[in-house]
């Protein structure tokens, strides 16, 4: 997990009170005890918090509702890895979900490629594709190319490729099965292979 450095969490927890900790420790071990009063009082006080944290990281809605559902869930099982000296139970719960949510960014780089590399070992594309489509994605060339495709392969490999979304994520986001997508992309590089195979002299 990446580390933290001087973060809004961090500057927040220097300036807790005494008070404050005598308050974030009654509730954690509350909690601790299995009082889920106490643990709804903990999320009606910083679920806002936490799912701040994990939209802006995340910039997702629906993601950043499960990371903060995953945050207060940790918290009900293991309220002991709160401990008061060391921080607020705000900045404790904020820095839970900021790593957490870098925890999904980086699982889903990691499906993501490896749903590339599935896709290019089981298709049929020409070899030299792969290089000419990922490593061009940049260049005119290559956005025109993909603006001359059709519409059913355009939307997903757009998806897929400039915004990195898995095979799944694509077909969430466009409504329609994921063997569909999978077929459209893969129709699509083809095309963009007839199209970018000259360019770079294959």
């Amino acid at each position: 997990m990446e580390m933290i450095t001087m973060t809004d969490a961090e500057v927040e927890t220097s300036s807790v009170t005494a008070a404050d900790r005598r308050e974030d420790a009654a509730l954690a071990a509350a909690i601790a005890a299995g009082d889920q009063t106490a643990l709804r009082t903990a999320y009606e006080l910083y679920a806002s918090r936490v799912m701040g944290v994990a939209v802006g990281i995340l910039k997702s809605k629906e993601l950043a509702e499960d990371v903060t559902q995953e945050v207060f869930v940790r918290l009900w099982k293991s309220p002991r890895r709160f401990d008061a000296e060391r921080g607020s139970l705000k900045a404790y719960l904020q820095v839970d979900a900021r790593g957490r949510s870098i925890d999904l960014v980086r699982s889903h780089r990691a499906a993501v490629q490896r749903d590339q590399a599935d896709y290019f070992r089981s298709s049929k594309v020409a070899e030299g594709t792969e290089d000419i489509a990922m490593t061009s994605l940049t260049s005119a060339t290559v956005h025109r190319a993909i603006l001359e495709l059709p519409e059913e392969q355009r939307a997903p490999i757009a998806l897929a490729y400039l915004d990195g979304l898995s095979y799944r994520d694509v077909a969430t986001r466009l409504g329609q099965p994921e063997g569909t997508v999978k077929s459209r992309i893969r129709a699509g590089m083809r095309r963009l292979h007839l199209v970018l195979a000259p360019e770079v002299g294959y």
